[in-house]
């Protein structure tokens, strides 16, 4: 097993707004292609919102003819959002949207794409190295880039949930794309912010990094923590690994 994927709608709330999809083999030109959404909206408008991101990405990323894919994972993005645009309008719910943070992954190289606060996180398996790819679209952060927030603050903490880019809320997105090389015994977690908002990273760190578990179980592990921490927010958790490990 190199991928495995959970979403959970936690200890609050009702319905489950998060998407995910994971593949074990390949898609288009990528071996393999893992997507992510945090849907808002409310009234299940959100769940339908990260359900059609995610479905329109993967559809996309799967008939693309083959190109750049840096190139092909900025368009699926667009695709997403003109997906979630349409239901929108057929349903006359005007607001709906979601996050997406995507990656995917060619020979030795992975690509990802992200809109809104969904992360990727970069981990060494050698236990030292865990680090934030993606950057949160969200208020909070550009107040911290132009000095005006303190990170981790009590005003960060209240309003880290407004974000600033979305998929299907605007007529046109613009994703962030990065790339990089995945060596061997490298990981990829990709998560909504129902982990990130409530696991210590350091902790995030340890279970996913801990090799007495098989790939399933650290990610049921994640999901856990998060619902040990209180569980606020729907939880979707994403675990690459560049090597096979054990289920």
């Amino acid at each position: 097993m190199k991928v495995y994927g959970k979403t959970d709608p936690g200890r609050v709330r009702r319905n489950n707004e998060d998407s995910f999809f994971v593949s074990e083999g390949p898609v288009g030109i990528f071996d393999q292609l893992m997507v992510v959404a945090d849907g808002m909206g409310g009234h299940m408008l959100g769940e339908v919102a990260s359900q059609t991101a995610v479905q329109a990405f993967a559809n996309f990323v799967n008939e693309a003819e083959p190109d750049s894919p840096a190139y092909i994972m900025e368009n699926a993005c667009y695709a997403a959002n003109l997906a979630v645009r349409k239901i929108s309008a057929k349903r006359k719910s005007y607001g709906m949207g979601t996050t997406l943070v995507a990656a995917g992954i060619v020979n030795d190289r992975v690509y990802i794409a992200n809109i809104g606060d969904s992360r990727l996180y970069f981990l060494d398996g050698d236990g030292i190295t865990m680090r934030q790819i993606t950057r949160d679209h969200s208020f909070v952060e550009e107040q911290v880039d132009k000095g005006l927030m303190e990170r981790g603050s009590e005003e960060y903490e209240q309003q880290k949930n407004i974000i600033t880019r979305a998929v299907g809320i605007y007529s046109e997105v613009e994703p962030d794309i990065f790339e990089f090389v995945l060596h061997r015994n490298r990981y990829l977690l990709l998560c909504s912010d129902g982990l990130s908002n409530m696991v210590p990273e350091s902790e995030m760190k340890s279970i996913a990094l801990d090799e007495d578990m098989g790939l399933k179980k650290r990610v049921e592990s994640l999901v856990n923590a998060a619902n040990n921490y209180g569980g606020k927010d729907n939880i979707t958790v994403v675990l690459y690994c560049s090597d096979e490990v054990k289920e």
